[in-house]
């Protein structure tokens, strides 16, 4: 049986704007990952022959990204727990951000690992 519509309920609850700018904010944040995985991928060629990294170095450029993601992925949700999961989704935000506009060639292991390191607190579920 269907319960009658009421007034109240097509309201908007002040909530619900809130909500959408989250799910909106999680989605800017996963594409950013996606996007910065692809992009690296895609330019490991020219980083080889920029730099005259081996297929060994280069794959270190990836994996400097993995292996620090997955390290800081546990101390990010910890992290979370005890200042706030706002607060340290908007510090990794942040430090991804910077982290992405060091264009320098020889620092770019270093700028995978850093984002790596922001980018794994996560989103912010509060």
């Amino acid at each position: 049986m269907a319960e009658p519509k009421d007034s109240r309920s097509r309201k908007k609850r002040p909530s619900d704007r809130r909500r959408w700018f989250a799910l909106l904010l999680v989605c800017a944040a996963q594409l950013m990952l996606v996007l910065d995985g692809t992009i690296v991928n895609v330019a490991l060629p020219a980083i080889g022959n920029s730099l005259g990294f081996s297929e060994v170095g280069l794959s270190w450029v990836v994996n400097a990204y993995l292996l620090t993601f997955g390290g800081f992925l546990l101390l990010g949700g910890r992290a979370g727990d005890l200042f706030g999961r706002r607060r340290v989704f908007m510090a990794g935000l942040i430090l991804f951000t910077v982290s992405s506009s060091l264009r320098s060639p020889r620092s770019s292991a270093v700028s995978r690992s850093l984002r790596a390191c922001s980018s794994a607190p996560g989103p912010c579920k509060e």
